[in-house]
């Protein structure tokens, strides 16, 4: 039973290419619609990456000016 085991594991790994070992998992896209879909998500990855730099620039403007608003208060009285 063991050997049969073994057997069909090896035809698996055949059958596979080798693309994927033990405990590995195979990222790399079998259809066009896994490839569009890695386009897309790829995409939207980029889009909040700058969305969040915008917003943390915001960010910083806000509390600069307010820091800048405070300062100038305080040495103004």
């Amino acid at each position: 039973m063991a050997n049969s085991t073994e057997a069909l594991k090896d035809e698996v790994r055949r059958l596979r290419g080798g693309r994927a070992g033990p405990g590995r998992v195979d990222l790399e896209p079998v259809s066009t619609y896994e490839v569009v879909t890695r386009q897309m998500v790829d995409g939207l990855r980029n889009d909040l990456q700058e969305i969040r730099g915008r917003i943390n620039g915001l960010i910083f403007l806000v509390a600069g000016s307010a820091i800048v608003e405070v300062v100038s208060r305080i040495v103004g009285s």
